[in-house]
């Protein structure tokens, strides 16, 4: 009996199935293979109760639909480039026309171009069958599309799809920045064919900032590195490699810690990713080339560009507003928070007192106990000419008289008590009081908090905070609508924001932060009104 391998059922079902496991990575899977088959439009639509259909406007004839019925076939490695628009193409073995049954029961599948069409579903079943080297599909009798285009609609959802996630994840591929391609997506109660009404364009995400071009190695390596304006997301961060027109991983190339604002891409086909997935590049001879190649470039040009690059642009407008917010929202915390004082200099103050006495013999008496107590905490040579002691301030000290019906408790060492009897008996009491003059300190400044402006028409954040920094994004439509309101309305918007970022950080355990944001918020623009009541 011949010695023979065996292949079991579960060994092709784990490698077809388990590849991509999240709907987000399935419908990204999907779109790519939409691009590699010269699709211009793809629409998502993701259904009640779970379910996601995936439309394009490409189709597939007799020879392609035989070639997506071949699991596993490298025809796409072979025929790398597309045979309409001439495009790179992300796939290369066809592995992940399955991947759909890790989160879904079943897919439906109508395509036609031209006079081809063809409608059929694959289910888990197809999956015991395979391992012999075949299944049989049923068909479906169903109407035709109306247009040239494939429509695949996935049933039975295992795992509810996050839109916010998916839009996310779907803006990371480098296939959006392609000419003639578009993705949009939208959510339906009910799946209607190619129905674009509604439907949202997702954009590969622009972001500002000093651009280097890359070329090196005779032009195997080529792409563009961005130094950005505004910090990045975890998601941003990062220079990604490409295989094709296919992401496979971010790197810093150990330059991690310098290079918290770079991002952008490079593309070296030379490269080769792991089979399947493609999440991850072989290391061998090329990428040892590739990696020392990136690593000099990095020191050489991108490093010394971090430095020359001015990252803050803002206009004489927007300063004006931003120097506002940082004066009333300074005096807000001075006022509400925790006020410091310096001491800038001392002053001499008179204060004046009435002391009335009814004999000469009280008078006597009680200014002797004067001089005595005088003689006794007198802080201040007689030579030293009105200076402070050594050790203390020296600045010049300052004089002024406070009258004798604005008289109050003045804080300070009194250095000499002087009485002068009236006509009518009351005695006039001047004392001397050498003061500290304090000024408050605890401005916006001293929090360590500013604003700087972005303009990002692709980042759906209205504002963030980093480092302590308030970023601003001009393209949001909340900021644009404040804006066209005029400077008061957002200035008390942004002023909203800062102290947000404020309280958060003096206050991260949550209803004391909102507390004191409401009070910040208040009291900044209550001096802030009074400030233009009186201009």
């Amino acid at each position: 009996m011949a010695t023979q391998l065996k292949v079991h059922p579960s060994f092709f079902k784990e490698f077809a199935t388990k590849t991509w496991v999240s709907p987000t990575e399935i419908v990204k899977e999907l779109v790519e293979n939409a691009f590699d088959e010269d699709a211009t439009k793809v629409l998502v639509t993701v259904l009640k109760g779970g379910s996601i259909a995936i439309e394009d406007d490409a189709g597939m004839d007799q020879k392609s639909m035989e070639k997506f019925l071949l699991l596993g076939s490298p025809h796409k490695r072979v025929e790398s480039i597309s045979p309409k628009l001439k495009r790179i193409r992300t796939g290369r073995y066809g592995t992940g026309r399955l991947s759909f049954l890790t989160s879904f029961e079943s897919m439906k599948i109508r395509t036609k171009r031209g006079s081809f069409h063809k409608a059929f579903m694959i289910d888990g079943a197809v999956l015991d069958k395979l391992f012999k080297g075949n299944a049989t599909l049923g068909e479906l009798r169903a109407p035709a599309l109306k247009r040239d285009g494939t429509e695949l609609v996935m049933s039975g959802s295992k795992a509810e799809a996050d839109v916010p996630k998916l839009i996310k994840e779907i803006r990371k591929l480098a296939i959006l920045r392609q000419p003639m391609f578009e993705v949009f997506i939208k959510t339906a109660d009910r799946f209607k064919e190619w129905d674009l009404k509604d439907a949202q364009k997702i954009t590969a995400p622009d972001i500002q900032g000093h651009r280097i071009p890359v070329s090196l190695q005779g032009g195997k390596i080529t792409g563009e590195i961005v130094i950005a304006r505004r910090p990045l997301s975890d998601e941003e961060r990062g220079i990604a490699v490409m295989v094709g027109n296919h992401i496979v991983t971010r790197s810093n190339f150990g330059f991690d810690t310098k290079l918290a604002r770079v991002t952008g891409f490079v593309r070296c086909d030379s490269l080769t990713s792991r089979f399947a997935d493609k999440s991850a590049l072989i290391e061998d001879d090329e990428y040892a080339k590739f990696n020392q190649a990136m690593k000099t470039f990095v020191i050489d040009t991108v490093i010394p560009g971090l430095t020359e690059y001015e990252d803050v642009l803002i206009t004489r407008e927007e300063s004006k507003i931003y120097r506002q917010i940082d004066k009333v929202l300074g005096q807000a915390i001075i006022d509400t928070l925790e006020p410091q004082e310096i001491v800038q200099g001392y002053e001499m103050v008179d204060v004046k007192e009435v002391v009335r006495t009814t004999s000469k013999e009280e008078k006597k008496s009680k200014h002797a106990a004067q001089v005595q107590e005088y003689e006794e905490s007198k802080p201040l040579a007689p030579e030293s000419g009105g200076m402070a002691k050594a050790g203390r301030h020296a600045e010049p000290q300052s004089y002024r008289s406070v009258p004798v019906e604005e008289a109050a408790p003045v804080e300070g060492e009194v250095v000499n008590v002087i009485d002068e009897r009236q006509a009518d008996g009351t005695v006039i009491r001047t004392k001397k009081v050498r003061r500290p003059i304090l000024k408050k300190t605890f401005a916006l400044r001293r929090v360590g908090f500013k604003v700087i402006p972005y303009e990002d028409e692709s980042d759906s954040r209205y504002s963030f905070t980093n480092e302590n920094v308030v970023f601003v994004n001009k393209a949001n439509s909340t900021y644009k609508a404040e804006a066209t309101r005029g400077d008061e309305f957002l200035l008390r918007h942004i002023i909203n924001m800062v102290a947000e970022s404020i309280a958060k950080a003096k206050h991260p355990e949550g209803k004391d932060a909102l507390e004191l944001q409401n009070k910040l918020v208040s009291e900044a623009i209550r001096i802030h009104d009074y400030s233009v009541m009186k201009r």
